[in-house]
């Protein structure tokens, strides 16, 4: 085989957001190499095919979008309210340089239930996503501000729910308008007695 003589991060870096931007099937081949920058035997040499290549995408997005979102969770200095809310503004305000939406949420839409090694990507992301956002509300539960009535899972997982809900949101147009309020409601459905009862 030939040495690889591009640059693999940056060529997977450019597939993922074509996948991110176009999804798995709505991507070609040619969209693919056209955006990479790499032949379509290099690809093949590297990649083995599509498939592979989504999934490498993929644990690429987890590592440079999920891992590094949810870290921003685990800050000790900030109120769990407010952790909550400004991820969840993130996700509906968008970042920077970043396309509209998530993969994983993209993905889940578009993916066949009969795929089960993509599923269970998309899966092992979610959930952790929801640990992580689990510990924030259990810490916000301990502070007295979210509701005590309801387990710290469920609340992170209706935080999980409205966070895909953003995503698919942010894709509509002339959606941002109605984004902010709709963050401030949920918040407000986070919190219920402060105190056991």
């Amino acid at each position: 085989m030939r040495p690889k003589t591009f640059d693999q991060t940056q060529a997977l870096e450019a597939a993922m957001l074509q996948f991110w931007e176009s999804g798995y099937e709505g991507s070609s081949m040619q969209d693919l190499v056209d955006r990479m920058g790499i032949s379509r035997q290099s690809l093949y040499d590297t990649y083995g095919n599509k498939r592979e290549l989504f999934e490498a995408a993929l644990r690429r997005y987890r590592e440079e979008v999920i891992v590094p979102s949810l870290a921003e969770l685990a800050d000790p200095s900030r109120s769990p309210t407010d952790l909550i809310r400004d991820h969840l503004l993130a996700i509906a305000e968008g970042r920077d340089r970043m396309p509209v939406g998530c993969l994983v949420v993209r993905t889940a839409t578009e993916i066949s239930v009969e795929d089960a090694a993509i599923g269970k990507m998309l899966n092992d992301c979610v959930v952790e996503a929801l640990d992580a956002i689990e510990r924030v509300i259990r810490r916000g539960q301990q502070a007295g501000e979210f509701d005590l009535g309801r387990s710290a899972r469920e609340l992170a997982a209706s935080v999980i729910a409205a966070g895909m809900g953003l995503h698919v949101m942010r894709r509509l147009p002339d959606q941002g308008l109605a984004v902010r309020p709709s963050v401030d409601s949920l918040v407000q459905g986070l919190q219920g007695p402060r105190t056991a009862a």
